[in-house]
Formats: structure tokens, sequence, C-alpha cells
């Protein structure tokens, strides 16, 4: 038996579709019918997968960068930040100037306040892009804002790096400020630079490798049976737990350190692909 582990966003789902391949998920179907697990590694939270889970059966979910494990339907592993560390999150986006993403299992948050989306314009354009996204993937917290809701990990954006939509990098009056941000929080959380301004926040001890590791110990698997398919510099902690790892044909280059298997693009069948040459079916 062999486990399985997918990232979602721009490895199971098309980008420009939103959808997961008809190869894809006939092949994933076939290999779990020789008895190999399925599973979802994502950096989202089960809050933001509801509309993915319904795409795809899976023996299992690792959710929000491994602060939350689910096999078969049933829990295995849960972790939830304080309630004060919850709130003192919630002041870094006016106190550094960067968006703030509040992510857990019922879904996310992001309630800008005018004041930041004044100092910072180009957040307000991504703000209103993120915001139809999340609603799209019917992953917006129902709860408000201000009421007692449980987070597991945050995301933040900043204006570092962003362009102006001509080409040109932007130069803001009130820069976000990103080096304090880093300062109060890189000793409790990973923080994961994905590129132009945006920044993924995960409590020390967890990530997409720790939940490989809790769950090929769940299963009674090592770390040869595992095989990691990813695109992305949040699916470097995964590509280190498994011993068999998959890059999409786009992918981050800081993946080839692991010397992966190079397989298509999602768009071209990647996912059938790779399982098909990695004698999976």
């Amino acid at each position: 038996m062999k486990a399985l582990f997918f990232d979602v966003d721009g490895t199971l789902l098309d980008e420009k579709t939103h959808k997961i391949p008809e190869s894809a998920l006939s092949a994933i179907k076939r290999t779990r019918e020789l008895g190999n697990k399925v599973f979802i590694n994502s950096g989202r939270t089960s809050g933001m997968l509801k509309k993915v889970q319904g795409m795809i059966s899976v023996d299992g979910y690792l959710c929000g960068c491994g602060t939350e494990l689910i096999y078969n339907g049933s829990p295995v592993y849960y972790y939830k930040l304080s309630k004060d560390l919850k709130e003192q999150i919630k002041q870094a986006s006016d106190k550094y100037g960067m968006l703030l993403y509040l992510e857990g299992r019922g879904g996310w948050h992001c309630q800008p306040s005018e004041a930041l989306l004044k100092a910072h314009p180009l957040l307000k354009d991504y703000y209103t892009y993120m915001d139809a996204f999340i609603r799209s993937e019917n992953g917006l917290d129902a709860s408000d804002y201000d009421s007692d809701f449980e987070i597991s990990k945050f995301c933040v954006h900043s204006d570092d790096g962003m362009g102006n939509g001509r080409g040109e990098a932007f130069a803001s009056h009130n820069p976000s400020d990103v080096e304090g941000f880093f300062r109060e929080y890189s000793g409790m959380f990973h923080i994961i630079d994905r590129g132009k301004g945006f920044y993924e926040n995960v409590p020390k001890g967890h990530g997409k490798g720790n939940a490989v590791d809790r769950m090929l110990q769940y299963l009674g698997l090592t770390k040869d049976d595992a095989y990691g398919f990813g695109d992305s510099t949040n699916d470097i902690e995964m590509f280190k737990a498994c011993g068999n790892n998959i890059a999409m044909g786009k992918h981050a280059p800081e993946l080839e350190a692991f010397d992966p298997f190079i397989t298509r693009r999602v768009e071209e069948d990647g996912i059938a692909y790779a399982i098909k040459e990695l004698g999976l079916v």
C-alpha cells in the first residue's frame, strides 16, 4: 500500500478552470481501487476545501498546513490558535499595513479597515480579488469578524513586491512594515514567502511535511511509501517528508532541489501521466 499526497492549487486544480481534470479523477480512482490511499494535503483549511470535497473522492484530508487531519471522515488531529493570540494577530493588519486573512475550519475571514485600504491602494484591488475568490469557493466564514470563531493559521499580503499594473514597481508613501511583522511573528510561526508580498503563516510544529509524518505514522507506513505531488514553495516540507516526489510541469524552481519526477502541467493531464509512469496504476 502506498500513500499519495496531493496539493490543490496548481496541482490538482487547473488554475484557469478551477476544476480537476477528468484524467486525474480517473487515475486517482483507479489507484485507490488497487489499494493505495489518496490524501489532499493543502495549505487551505478545511473551510476552504468545501468545493474541492464535492469534486473528488479521497481517503483523507491534511488541511491548513497540517493543523487538521481527517481520515475516512473522522478527525485524526486538530490544532487551533488561542483566543488571545488570535486577537493579537487581528491587530497586525493596521499595525503593519497588510491585508490579513484569518483561516479556520469554518472558513476564511478578511475585514480590512478603511484606513488600511486608503493608505495601500494596491491592497484594495487584491482584497477585491481575494474576496471574490473566497466566496466562489464557499469559503467565507459565516460568523461575525468579532465573534469567537476558531483559526489555525493566517496569511498576510503586503504591498512589498507588488506592481501597479503597468509592469512598474509600486512605490508606496506608506509601505507595509514587513520587517516589523517578521520580528513579531517569526518566533511563533513558519512564515512562508509565496511571492509578490504574500506570506503564509503556519504555527511552529506544523506544516505539510509534519502532516505527512503524522498520517504515515497513523497508517503504519514509511517515508518510502509516500508520494508527494506539488508545484509551489509551500510544498517543500511535503517533499522533505515523502520518499517519492512529483513536481508539476509548472512549478517553483526550489522544488528541483529534491530531484522530483517532473510531470506535465495539470491542464496537460500531468497527474494521470505521473501516476501511470510511476507504476501506481
